[in-house]
């Protein structure tokens, strides 16, 4: 009998020894990649200049991002809108969906997809903010493939608005 427990408390032992050590070699693994990323992104409006790419979508933001990456990044919006845009007394609320793009060396690295919107304010600057995820990657950014993303900042009107919206913001792969 006694034997018999010992076999199985030896049994078990062993087992929770094998489960304690299992997440640290997991843990291994994401350390040859990126877990999370962020960065500052500081961009201006593009959409003027009429370009589209083979989807159809119109370039309408650009940025440079600076943090855990540092290149550029690419805003290409769905249109029209996949929801109207809603007026409410004192301003106006409008919706994207998109698709970005961080390249580094003239590399596409990372792409995903976003949807969110911009709060405007009658006759003042608005804020943005959008979630998605992360559609590919490559390089050390490969593990980051599926994580989510969120997106945000204000949206200054500048002298000649539309043409000169821009601003600062942050950009968090999650």
């Amino acid at each position: 009998m006694k034997l018999n427990v010992s076999r199985r408390l030896t049994h078990w032992m062993i087992v929770l020894c094998i489960a304690h050590a299992m997440p640290m070699a997991l843990a291994g693994d994401v350390a040859n990649g990126v877990s999370r990323l962020s960065g500052q992104i500081d961009y201006w409006y593009v959409g003027h200049l009429g370009q589209t790419d083979d989807e159809g979508r119109r370039l309408t933001w650009e940025a440079t991002i600076e943090g855990d990456v540092t290149g550029k990044m690419k805003w290409w919006f769905v249109t029209p809108a996949p929801v109207p845009g809603i007026t409410y007394t004192g301003g106006r609320i409008s919706f994207y969906t998109a698709r970005w793009e961080i390249w580094v060396d003239e590399e596409l690295r990372l792409a995903g997809e976003t949807s969110g919107k911009t709060d405007t304010r009658d006759g003042g600057d608005g804020v943005w903010d959008g979630h998605g995820r992360v559609t590919e990657a490559s390089g050390k950014f490969k593990s980051l493939k599926g994580h989510e993303v969120y997106e945000t900042g204000p949206v200054i009107q500048g002298s000649n608005p539309p043409r000169s919206y821009s601003g600062t913001g942050i950009f968090v792969i999650y």
